[in-house]
């Protein structure tokens, strides 16, 4: 069965991963800009994530031991990335029990989440789900998603969102809102991903002025 792509606020969210090694770092690099505050419980780390940890200060924390099962009571979400099976298994068991999120990595049937494959570029976020039936169609599918966004895409997005508060006060129609902004990210994108306040201006005083004849 196919998963819902739920997009949730992760800023200030407390992740938990359990386990060190590559696949910890792996998830670590996913999630760190999308805002959680990570804690790693593991006796030991990869030099990688250790690393990591020294860059990202308050956002990343590693608890120097194995896991315990208090490691949960705050957790938000977690992710059970140990080469322990039985641990794994334990820890979804535990999440599910007490309705936390939990993703154990590679083994589908343990978890209540799964990570899409994901394509960044500021604001924007795409996520590709198989339902974990082929990964490799999923990486397929990122690929070729990534080669057709546009480049600046992303800052563009942020630009026009800074607009959001500008439009609403001078337009009250929402339909000419929406043709506002549609034109909008029309232009910026045959600009090369660029639309200034300047513009914005413009425009909003161009079609208040055509929707007045």
């Amino acid at each position: 069965m196919a998963y819902f792509p739920l997009f949730v606020d992760m800023e200030g969210k407390r992740c938990l991963i359990v386990g060190g090694g590559s696949v910890a770092y792996h998830k670590v690099l996913v999630l760190k800009d999308y805002g959680p505050v990570i804690y790693v419980t593991a006796p030991k780390v990869n030099p990688e994530l250790r690393q990591l940890m020294e860059e990202e200060g308050e956002k990343l924390f590693w608890l120097n031991r194995d896991f315990e099962e208090s490691d949960l009571d705050q957790a938000d979400f977690v992710v059970a990335g140990t080469s322990d099976e039985l641990l794994n298994g334990r820890i979804s068991l535990l999440c599910r029990e007490k309705k936390i999120p939990v993703n154990v990595v590679d083994d589908q049937e343990k978890c209540s989440f799964i990570f899409p494959a994901l394509i960044r570029d500021g604001d924007i976020t795409v996520g590709i789900s198989t339902a974990g039936s082929a990964p490799s169609i999923a990486q397929y599918l990122k690929k070729k998603l990534k080669e057709a966004i546009p480049a600046g895409l992303g800052a563009l997005t942020r630009q026009l969102g800074s607009y959001r508060s500008l439009v609403k006060e001078e337009v009250d129609s929402s339909s000419l809102r929406m043709s506002i902004f549609k034109e909008m990210a029309e232009e910026g994108i045959r600009q090369g991903g660029t639309f200034t306040k300047e513009q914005a201006k413009e425009l909003i005083e161009r079609k208040l002025a055509e929707n007045e004849k």
